[in-house]
C-alpha cells in the first residue's frame, strides 16, 4: 500500500535551489523520473544573495514549488574562520529565497537546514 499523495508534484515547475550540492543533485535526479519541470541556475546565472535578482528570475519562471538546498559551505574550519561571513550570506540566500518565493506566488517551500545548527554535545537524540 502507498501512502496517499498530499501534495502531488505532477505537472509543477520545481526549483531546486542549490541543485549542484550533494542533498541537491540527488533531489534532482529523484526528480527526473517524476513528470515534472525542473528548474536551476548556476551561481553565475543566478546570486541568491542579491534580493532583486532573485526576485525577478522567481517572476519570470514561476516555479510552483521551491526548495532551498543553497547555501555558503566550507567545512568546520572555514565555519568557525569565517562564522560571521557564513551566517550573513546563508541568511541572506534563505531570506531571499523565502520572500521571492511568497512574493512570486510560490505554492510550497521546503527548507532543508544542516546538522550544523545544532551543539556539537548535543544529547542524543536531540528532543526539538
Amino acid at each position: 500500500m502507498t501512502a496517499p499523495v498530499i501534495f502531488p508534484l505532477a505537472g509543477r515547475s520545481v526549483f531546486v535551489a542549490g541543485h549542484r550540492g550533494m542533498v541537491g543533485q540527488a533531489l534532482v535526479r529523484r526528480l527526473a523520473r517524476e513528470p515534472v519541470a525542473i528548474l536551476t541556475a548556476t551561481r553565475e546565472e543566478l546570486d541568491l544573495t542579491r534580493q532583486a535578482a532573485v526576485e525577478a528570475w522567481m517572476a519570470e519562471r514561476c516555479p510552483e514549488v521551491v526548495v532551498i538546498a543553497a547555501a555558503r559551505v566550507g567545512g568546520i574550519l572555514a565555519n568557525s574562520t569565517y562564522p560571521v561571513d557564513f551566517l550573513e550570506q546563508n541568511l541572506l540566500i534563505q531570506t531571499n529565497l523565502i520572500r521571492a518565493s511568497f512574493e512570486a506566488g510560490v505554492r510550497k517551500l521546503l527548507f532543508l537546514g544542516s546538522s550544523c545548527i545544532y551543539p556539537r554535545d548535543c544529547p542524543q537524540p536531540i528532543k526539538e
